[in-house]
């Protein structure tokens, strides 16, 4: 038998070209395109949740890195490129009405308790750290007041999504969207594709996120199962209730597909690495699961309910995994 060196390769479904680092900054690079976006349709406003996010991330991982250096102790993330990828979207993924100090709550419990305590005591990230810190803050904040914790407002739990009625006469907060420069009113279901000044930071544009959300998930080779899964079952799902209940189907598939906190989720967070499905089966069963639970808890008017059923589905990941199990392969002999 020959002596010879063995050489490690890594998983297929892991080896993708390039390392963890790389891969965060060219997230962070194509996340960056929407916050530009954002900011362009939302404001000043959005920019002050962006950099109050990634600025709280980036503090909290220089002094932690800094200590780990001190002690002698090999640094839990030897770049920032990751940080900076879960800072920026908290920072997209907060409400543009939240206040600034929420945002900035959100921002801390993720890098804290999801990003470093989690993978220090549970060695891998079982919860999406920016999904799992905004419904732990937001969920306390409820508690108080159900205006301040945002996951009910009065707006929402005024709407009437039962009926298409209902849904056409909850639609006046798109309605009042005009796009500058050209002057061009917008309809409900155009301002939920093209121009949102309501909502999640992130979903200002749906059409932008759409775009890039597609060129990055081809180009860092995100989980697209998951992402057309939910995608094609919300289709289904909001279009069939359309029908079902007559009214105005595109408006209804509008609505419930591309508000911000669906349509940036679907791409950006719902396709997180460790948190999500490794297998393929599981992967489509994960996103049709993440829809259903999604469209169900926009119906109850807990319109960023996308977050609250993706932490849900984060718990079951590894039951997603054994959906399908696959029969060990290898030689039958050797041939001598």
């Amino acid at each position: 038998m020959r002596n010879e060196r063995l050489k490690k390769e890594e998983p297929p479904h892991i080896h993708i070209g390039f390392d963890k680092n790389e891969l965060m900054l060219k997230t962070f690079l194509m996340m960056s395109i929407i916050a530009f976006a954002s900011v362009i349709v939302m404001g000043l406003d959005a920019f002050i949740h962006i950099i109050t996010a990634l600025g709280t991330v980036l503090i909290v991982h220089s002094a932690i890195y800094s200590y780990q250096v001190w002690k002698g102790i090999e640094p839990t993330y030897s770049s920032p490129a990751s940080p900076m990828v879960a800072g920026m979207i908290v920072g997209l993924a907060m409400p543009i009405a939240a206040p600034f100090e929420v945002t900035a709550g959100v921002a801390l419990l993720t890098i804290l308790a999801f990003k470093y305590g989690q993978g220090k005591y549970f060695k891998r990230k079982y919860l999406n750290p920016a999904a799992a810190s905004k419904v732990i803050l937001l969920f306390l904040l409820s508690l108080k007041t159900l205006n301040e914790g945002l996951l009910f407002h009065t707006h929402h739990l005024d709407l009437n999504l039962m009926t298409a009625e209902g849904l056409q006469s909850s639609m006046w907060i798109f309605s009042r969207e005009t796009l500058p420069v050209i002057g061009v009113d917008l309809s409900p279901a155009q301002s939920l594709f093209l121009w949102q000044t309501h909502g999640w930071i992130g979903g200002a544009s749906s059409l932008v996120v759409l775009v890039v959300g597609a060129v990055t998930a081809y180009w860092l080779r995100y989980k697209w199962r998951i992402i057309v899964s939910t995608l094609v079952s919300m289709i289904i799902l909001a279009g069939g209730m359309g029908i079902y209940l007559g009214g105005d189907p595109i408006l209804r598939i509008a609505f419930h597909v591309f508000t911000g906190s669906a349509i940036f989720l679907i791409f950006f967070m719902a396709t997180e690495p460790q948190s999500t499905p490794m297998t393929y089966h599981g992967q489509y069963v994960f996103g049709i699961s993440l829809a259903v639970l999604t469209f169900g808890l926009q119906l109850l008017n807990v319109l960023g309910g996308s977050i609250i059923a993706l932490v849900i589905l984060n718990v079951f990941t590894d039951q997603f995994d054994k959906i399908v199990i696959k029969k060990p392969y290898g030689h039958r002999g050797v041939k001598k």
